[in-house]
């Protein structure tokens, strides 16, 4: 069985499907790993900015969050992500 934390199996499965397609982009795009990975951490920015604006919230505490959850992934996802690209 799947686990991150205490979410939900079906979280656990979206996330491990949106995250091996995002390697699998990152692969074939022709950068390096350390390149894509700075592109991640890019995005996730970009996505806590947009949230902040839906959300009437100030950018950088969506960013620090964000940053955070970033790390928190990093220390949780290897079992699931490997999951996914078998």
């Amino acid at each position: 069985m799947l686990t991150l934390g205490n979410m939900d199996n079906r979280l656990v499965d979206k996330l491990g499907v949106l995250a091996a397609k995002a390697v699998e982009d990152a692969l074939a795009s022709g950068l390096t790993w350390d390149q894509a990975v700075m592109a991640f951490g890019v995005a996730s920015k970009a996505i806590a900015v947009k949230a902040a604006s839906q959300a009437n919230g100030a950018p950088a505490e969506f960013a620090a969050h964000a940053e955070k959850r970033l790390k928190y992934g990093m220390d949780h996802s290897a079992e699931v992500l490997r999951s996914f690209l078998s």
